[in-house]
């Protein structure tokens, strides 16, 4: 039994886990592997100079199972005399709001919640029980999935103030000093079941390469991931370097400048796509995702497609545009009488009949002033529709309003919210870009109409 506990004494060691004076928060399911966490650590407190405390996450899934595993954490924590903490979360609810498959949604709350409770009982560590076969399989599972080479490294062994010092041990091992020890532990009957993909990997797909290709493959893996890990980080770097200067986020959404390609080639923007997506919206990046998104790179501008996750991807001019998928608004034409302003789009837009000789404004692309000379009182305000034509300022002739948004460079998603300001079936102002030609000041001008938007 001390050989099991001396690799992990040295893996904490070697990886520097752990620190005298630090407050661990240990994640107890009542499984064996969080069950040998909590008796190890608590045996070796004294030799780390450390305290522990431990949190137990009800996923209200598996009914009277599951209050069970909550009684046996608390019943050992209470034999320990280690503070204990237990929440419910629900995990069903949380994955149907927000499109996410139960394992997803289980992680995304769980992880929440061992943060809340580490902040609130002042714990600058949280320890998770994965093992040297969790990782295994997450990496199998990372490679069917095309996640690249972050995910192909495996479970982070220590990832901000969260560590994982089991990753040195396989669950035989864990099993082997519980049994030895007479230490009791749950079992969750749901590992047994191939319905979720990471079971069908620990069920089918592990034991079949054990016996047929490499029996030591948890080993294999494990030292492969800590070689991935350290080509990943150097990629991280080079990655990092450029992406502050291709990548902005704004608006909830995400905008990738292709002029990275001409810079550093096509090959980048597999790393690019996935740290912008995990950063900005936790979305685990595919290969299936990847394609999509280099033919959408290579296609024309205003070119658009789904990705999984519920987002959607735009290929405007030299960019990729990025966001969740959002139904499109309809708009109704709203009238306007001179003197009156109206509310739209989060925006105010103001009309006004004004004298020439005390008028001081001076003209901006959201501030206009026209000649009222011609104009009726009633205004329309719209959303631009195809075969809409105006006389651009300084132009003597008609020009599409579709190809005037083009040389403007506005953005395929923008260009549908393009608006329009019309009168007398005219329009006068193609909203916060430029005024018809018609309409500008003249020497005799008598009446003059300014437009501004707030």
């Amino acid at each position: 039994m001390k050989k099991i506990e001396q690799k992990v004494l040295k893996f904490i060691d070697r990886h520097n886990l752990i620190s005298a004076g630090d407050k661990v928060l240990i994640a107890l399911s009542g499984g064996p592997d969080s069950v040998f966490a909590l008796y190890l650590f608590y045996k070796f407190s004294q030799r780390f100079k450390i305290s522990i405390e431990a949190v137990h996450i009800h996923h209200q899934l598996r009914g009277a199972e599951a209050d069970l595993d909550e009684a046996l954490c608390k019943e050992l924590c209470s034999k320990l005399k280690i503070d204990f903490h237990t929440v419910k979360i629900n995990v069903k609810s949380f994955a149907k709001t927000n499109k996410l498959s139960i394992e997803e949604a289980a992680r995304f709350l769980r992880y929440g919640e061992f943060r809340s409770i580490a902040e609130k009982s002042n714990c600058n560590k949280i320890l998770t029980a994965h093992n040297m076969n969790d990782n295994t399989e997450t990496v199998l599972l990372n490679l069917f999935k095309g996640t690249g080479l972050a995910g192909i490294s495996g479970i982070p062994i220590k990832r901000q103030n969260i560590i994982r010092p089991l990753l040195s041990i396989t669950k035989s091992e864990i099993l082997e000093y519980l049994h030895e020890n007479k230490i009791s532990y749950r079992i969750d009957r749901t590992n047994f079941s191939n319905d979720f993909k990471r079971n069908f990997i620990r069920n089918k797909i592990v034991p079949a390469i054990k016996e047929g290709i490499n029996p030591s493959l948890d080993e294999t893996i494990q030292h492969s991931s800590e070689i991935f890990r350290t080509s990943n980080k150097l990629v991280f770097s080079y990655i990092e370097k450029i992406f502050k200067d291709f990548v902005s986020f704004q608006n909830n959404r995400l905008e990738i400048d292709l002029d990275i390609i001409d810079e550093f080639g096509e090959d980048v923007l597999g790393e690019i796509f996935m740290k912008s997506l995990r950063k900005y919206f936790t979305y685990e990046f595919s290969f299936e995702d990847y394609l999509k998104l280099i033919g959408l790179v290579r296609n024309q501008t205003g070119k658009k497609i789904e990705l999984s996750g519920g987002l959607e991807a735009f290929r405007a001019r030299k960019k990729v545009l990025i966001g969740e998928k959002t139904e499109e608004k309809e708009f109704d034409p709203i009238e306007l009488i001179a003197g009156n302003s109206v509310e739209f789009d989060g925006r105010t837009l103001n009309v006004e009949i004004v004298d020439r000789g005390k008028e001081k404004f001076v003209a901006t692309r959201n501030h206009e002033l026209i000649s009222a000379d011609d104009l009726i009182d009633l205004f329309i305000l719209r959303r631009w529709k195809p075969g809409d034509k105006f006389m651009p300022l300084g132009m003597n002739s008609f020009k599409k309003v579709s190809d005037f948004l083009n040389e403007q460079k506005v953005p395929s998603l923008k260009k549908k919210e393009q608006f329009v300001l019309e009168n007398n079936n005219n329009i006068v102002w193609v909203v916060g870009l430029r005024i018809d030609n018609r309409y500008k000041l003249k020497e005799e001008t008598k009446k003059v109409c300014k437009l501004w938007m707030n």
